[in-house]
């Protein structure tokens, strides 16, 4: 849930590369799509660039408030529980709050075939196609 709650907003936020290739990231994790029980992250894990890291800490932050203030719940075929939702938004804002550009360890990312967007929730997608919307970081080759 908090997962889709954050691509909602995040799709109809993002409008730099750097803040796609989070969205990407992000909807990667869906447990929908991996497997209950099988998705997790470390923060310092994202995409991030130390180049523009200000900018996406602004703009995940800014995912988080689009969040708590529903942008794109309309799309969905449920209701979220709104007090677990402000209380995993409440801990994931921490969380990046908390980040710092110096806590990046690697930028071995890409993403060569843009970011494709679903036309009705307004997502990015993501693909499990080796070599097609892939990121990659130090554990992916």
């Amino acid at each position: 849930m908090l997962i889709n709650i954050l691509c909602l907003s995040g799709g109809r936020l993002a409008e730099t590369n750097s803040q796609k290739r989070l969205m990407v990231y992000l909807s990667e994790k869906n447990q929908s799509i991996c497997g209950l029980g099988t998705v997790g992250f470390d923060i310092v894990d994202m995409p991030w660039d130390k180049n523009s890291f200000d900018e996406d800490k602004a703009f995940m932050l800014k995912v988080i408030e689009g969040a708590e203030h529903k942008l794109g719940w309309d799309t969905l075929g449920y209701e979220p529980n709104e007090e677990f939702v402000h209380s995993y938004l409440d801990t994931f804002r921490k969380l990046i709050e908390r980040m710092t550009a110096s806590d990046i360890t690697d930028s071995t990312l890409y993403c060569r075939c843009g970011f494709p967007k679903c036309s009705t929730r307004y997502i990015y997608r993501y693909t499990r196609l080796p070599g097609v919307y892939r990121l990659t970081d130090r554990r992916i080759a």
